[in-house]
């Protein structure tokens, strides 16, 4: 990182002050401001203001780390108690440790983790003794859609247990995939999975642009995750395997625009085994109507629960559907606190069918 790729580059001494300020706020509303600080720390041309706000975002990067950390060894150290839950470490958590030099670098609200569905029950059963779960209703297979939300106590860390990956083709198709594309590694001699590389970034690549929406609203950090996948592993990757995978999920186009964004900000290198391919038009690759749809400026949340729900069986389907337009009261309360809780019910109602209409 000594040499800053554009985005994390500052702007120039002729600049304002205002200029400065907006480089900085765009640098924090993306998560960018550590990896700023470390690209830049030798670099005497940085004006003393800017070195000022680097340094101090830097130092509560690390703090919030060390809070991250302490919530992830409790959790491997509950999933290493017999029988051991093999559990995989998704995007930030596990690009932290693995893909980034110093995982303060790679600051992340939550911690997010996949685990076979053979291994979901018992690992349930292990969190919900031991964390605050925050779901729309009580049931053991409820959740929010791919996911069950927790709250380690002791840090307030939330912590996401996905039983899929989101927006996944109809029926999971793919999830075998990814739950056999895996890596062990340890963490103070506790176990834990990551994805390879070749899943890796088709992960990532879905997350970004099609379940939020790309350029309009992908933070940097996401794109800058799909830069660092490039610098270190573009050229060992399977491309060959991963533009396959690609092509079977409809995720190619997806996959083509993320890279595109990537080199767009942080002059991301482009392997030579994708030379040829990334000069291809978006139109002519796999999953191009769905890039589209998942990226339109009139996109709503509503259209992003409509393709998740794509990827559940027809009885997870009906289930979900359910406890969206009736959860909890306990949960209804924490969503809308400024309402009565029967008034919740058909503002939430209102709010969803408002929703819908936009698309």
């Amino acid at each position: 990182m000594s040499n800053p790729t554009p985005a994390l580059r500052p702007p120039g001494p002729e600049t304002t002050h205002q200029q400065r300020h907006a480089w900085l706020t765009w640098l924090d509303n993306h998560r960018l401001t550590p990896a700023a600080a470390h690209a830049l720390a030798h670099d005497a041309r940085v004006p003393a203001e800017i070195r000022a706000h680097l340094q101090a975002a830097r130092a509560q990067a690390r703090a919030h780390w060390l809070l991250r950390k302490t919530a992830l060894l409790h959790l491997l150290s509950l999933s290493a108690q017999e029988p051991a839950q093999p559990l995989i470490l998704l995007k930030g958590a596990a690009l932290a440790l693995n893909l980034y030099p110093d995982p303060t670098l790679r600051p992340m609200n939550d911690i997010d983790l996949l685990i076979s569905p053979a291994a979901m029950p018992d690992m349930l059963r292990r969190m919900r003794a031991h964390y605050q779960e925050r779901g729309l209703s009580t049931g053991n297979d409820v959740g929010y859609l791919h996911h069950f939300i927790f709250t380690h106590p002791a840090t307030g860390m939330q912590l996401e247990l996905h039983k899929t990956l989101p927006l996944l083709p109809d029926n999971n198709r793919g999830l075998d995939w990814f739950l056999n594309q895996t890596e062990p590694h340890h963490l103070q001699g506790l176990p834990y999975l990551t994805f390879t590389p070749e899943a890796q970034i088709l992960h990532l690549a879905a997350h970004a642009i099609l379940e939020h929406g790309g350029q309009q609203g992908a933070l940097g950090i996401w794109l800058y995750d799909i830069d660092q996948i490039l610098r270190q592993w573009g050229n060992t990757l399977d491309w060959e395997q991963t533009l396959a995978q690609a092509r079977h999920l409809h995720w190619e186009a997806a996959l083509h625009q993320a890279i595109h964004l990537a080199r767009q900000h942080f002059a991301s290198p482009t392997p030579a085994a994708l030379q040829t391919w990334i000069q291809l038009p978006q139109n002519q690759l796999s999953g191009y109507n769905i890039l589209r749809s998942m990226t339109a400026a009139n996109r709503s949340s509503s259209r992003t629960i409509f393709h998740i729900l794509r990827g559940l069986s027809w009885q997870q389907r009906i289930q979900q559907l359910t406890h969206m337009f009736f959860p909890s009261r306990t949960y209804m309360q924490r969503r809308y606190p400024q309402l009565p809780w029967p008034l919740t019910y058909p503002y939430r109602w209102f709010d969803a069918a408002r929703k819908l209409l936009r698309r």
